[in-house]
């Protein structure tokens, strides 16, 4: 039976330019000929995709060759905070103040996605069915909204779907590096030694990148390592193609 890696490129903005570059040139000399870049519009209302012509132009050539281009907020920044006990915790544990969708009600997200949506369709002259909200936070509002603006893949931590029909596609835990304390840096890298051997048997893992993994050496010579154990008894492909998965 085929064995799969989803390897997902976040962040991807003239904000990180320079880095997202140098981690495409890097999967590419691993031999990672298919992976999805997450692609932000206007990151942090700072940097806006269109104010920079040149990125763009080898974003959509990068598109045009068979990279995958997934929706990945707007402007990646929580603007409004969270609410509640529980989704401040979930903010405190998993992001930084990013959690853009993580307090928005259903009309508040549905004018955010489809306005990404036409945005990235407009400027990399591609279609866009696929989402994934920053740092994997969704609201109830943000849920529902997905549901009614035309994407076909979503993803979580924990699975990914099809939110026009409720659809699970994979049921697999993401695994990723991690910035902020020490603490969540080690259980971070504990999280990724170990998912070599808890999801050994899984016949698809899920790899996600972020820009800052990149600017530490010590994380990408980690990262590195890693993909290209994978890459020995697995093929990369795009992380959407779930939902269309092909015969063993």
């Amino acid at each position: 039976m085929a064995k799969w890696i989803h390897v997902t490129l976040h962040d991807v903005s003239p904000r990180h330019e320079k880095t997202i570059m140098r981690i495409h040139d890097a999967l590419v000399e691993l031999g990672v000929a298919r992976y999805s870049m997450l692609v932000v519009p206007d990151f942090w209302g700072k940097w806006p995709l269109e104010d920079s012509p040149g990125f763009c132009e080898w974003l959509r050539d990068l598109s045009a060759a068979g990279t995958e281009m997934i929706l990945h907020g707007y402007y990646h920044r929580d603007s409004i905070g969270s609410h509640g006990v529980v989704d401040r915790v979930r903010s405190t544990l998993f992001t930084r103040g990013e959690g853009e969708f993580l307090g928005l009600d259903c009309q508040a997200a549905a004018e955010l996605l489809q306005k990404g949506k036409v945005e990235l369709e407009r400027i990399l002259k591609t279609d866009i069915t696929g989402f994934t909200a920053p740092a994997w936070l969704y609201s109830k509002g943000t849920l529902k909204a997905l549901s009614e603006t035309g994407f076909t893949y979503a993803e979580s931590r924990w699975r990914t779907w099809n939110p026009m029909t409720g659809d699970t596609y994979l049921r697999v835990p993401v695994v990723n590096y991690a910035g902020g304390s020490s603490m969540k840096r080690w259980l971070a890298d504990l999280w990724v030694t170990s998912s070599r051997v808890a999801l050994c048997g899984m016949r698809t893992v899920r790899f996600a990148i972020h820009p800052a993994d990149f600017e530490n050496e010590i994380t990408h010579d980690k990262i590195l390592k890693h993909i290209k154990t994978l890459l020995s008894e697995r093929t990369a492909r795009h992380a959407g193609s779930a939902a269309c998965p092909p015969k063993a």
